[in-house]
């Protein structure tokens, strides 16, 4: 019984020391960084992928694993195996849909490969004179391979294709990723970057990459049935952004979510899961793109 004791208080104090080291590097970061002038090209790859990450504030770069990583963070890419996919209407008939897989390499590696697709919908085009001259097509894409290394400290990289077009001018880009995560007693820490490359061109002009940088914190608490998403991020076309999330367990594999950020004040969700599949909503009643149901499902090898 006094070992029982000892031991807990052990870990209370490791989970304690935990969260003040997280604490202590999220207030480290200056605050004084402001975003780049202008604005950036692909503003889609602001909108968030999945309704896991939607419902708690966008944060979660240190705590979803398996393909749906790709977007978020790739060295959490290889913690789990299987299929992704998400789906949001955004407003009018505009939508955002995407999919993903990854599949072990062996000795701890893995690859994924993930597609994101902004479909803006139906767009008339006018002459001058406001004559009628038929449909735009537009739409803008990204095609993302990722390779990771699992394991108490896991790192990976991601390259990423840009598609754009708008009518007659279309675009094309490169860009890349990576992701750091370690696996502490108490909680996983996580550094994130992503979107970075050359300007990106379309037509006769050129935008920067939304690059966006990130560092994170999970924190499992109350036996895990109650996680804490924590991120700070700096977005070039936004700047300093933070984020927050909880997410509650009732009862073994359904899960209930909030978080907040600063362009969602607050945002909630629910999930479903087994060994094998897992499913999410998240309800967004506020933002950039107004009220926002977003569903996603995942299978697991």
């Amino acid at each position: 019984m006094l070992q029982r004791t000892f031991l807990e208080r052990l870990t209370l104090s490791s989970r304690h020391v935990t969260i003040a080291y997280i604490t202590t590097l999220i207030l480290a970061i200056p605050v004084s960084i402001e975003a780049a002038p202008g604005e950036c090209a692909l503003d889609f790859l602001n909108i968030p992928v999945g309704a896991y990450r939607a419902s708690i504030g966008q944060a979660g770069y240190a705590s979803r694993k398996g393909p749906e990583a790709i977007f978020v963070n790739p060295a959490l890419m290889g913690k789990r195996t299987g299929g992704f996919a998400s789906y949001q209407k955004l407003f009018m008939d505009m939508r955002s849909e995407a999919a993903a897989v990854n599949f072990s390499l062996g000795e701890g590696y893995s690859m994924g490969l993930g597609v994101h697709v902004l479909d803006p919908g139906e767009i008339t085009g006018y002459t001058a004179d406001n004559v009628k001259t038929g449909n735009i097509k537009s739409g803008d894409i990204l095609i993302r391979l990722g390779l990771s290394r699992g394991g108490n400290l896991s790192y990976g990289l991601s390259v990423s294709y840009y598609s754009q077009r708008l009518d007659d001018q279309s675009g094309k880009g490169l860009g890349f990723g990576f992701g750091i995560s370690h696996d502490f007693a108490a909680a996983r820490l996580a550094l994130t970057a992503d979107n970075i490359g050359p300007d990106f061109k379309i037509g006769n002009s050129s935008s920067p990459l939304p690059a966006k940088y990130s560092l994170s914190a999970w924190i499992p608490l109350h036996s895990y049935s109650i996680d804490m998403n924590l991120d700070l991020s700096f977005k070039r076309n936004i700047g300093l952004v933070p984020s927050a999330g909880l997410e509650y367990s009732p009862i073994s594999g359904f899960f209930v979510r909030a978080g907040s950020n600063n362009d969602t004040p607050l945002s909630i969700g629910l999930g479903f899961a087994t060994n094998k599949i897992g499913i999410d909503y998240s309800y967004l009643p506020s933002g950039l793109f107004g009220d926002r149901h977003i569903f996603s499902f995942s299978v697991y090898r």
